[in-house]
């Protein structure tokens, strides 16, 4: 038999790092956690800064050897 543990929402804030000169993408990452939709400019730098919050859903599953997996089964933007 396996557990199944569906309906899993989890607010993720996905955040962007642009440089506006070099035209580059100098990192993204995901976060847990609620966030605003926002932009920051760095002048100095040149680096552009955007935050988007989303929503997560999925499903886990455990098998019979305690094996699980997780299934996104949904991504929002709120």
């Amino acid at each position: 038999m396996t557990c199944t543990i569906t309906g899993l929402t989890q607010p993720l804030c996905l955040t962007l790092i642009y440089n506006i000169s070099s035209r580059t993408l100098i990192s993204s990452s995901v976060d847990c956690g609620e966030c605003a939709l926002e932009t920051e400019f760095d002048f100095t730098t040149k680096n552009l800064v955007i935050r988007v919050p989303f929503t997560g859903q999925g499903t886990v599953i455990f098998s019979d050897n305690f094996q699980a997996s997780c299934v996104t089964t949904n991504i929002t933007q709120p």
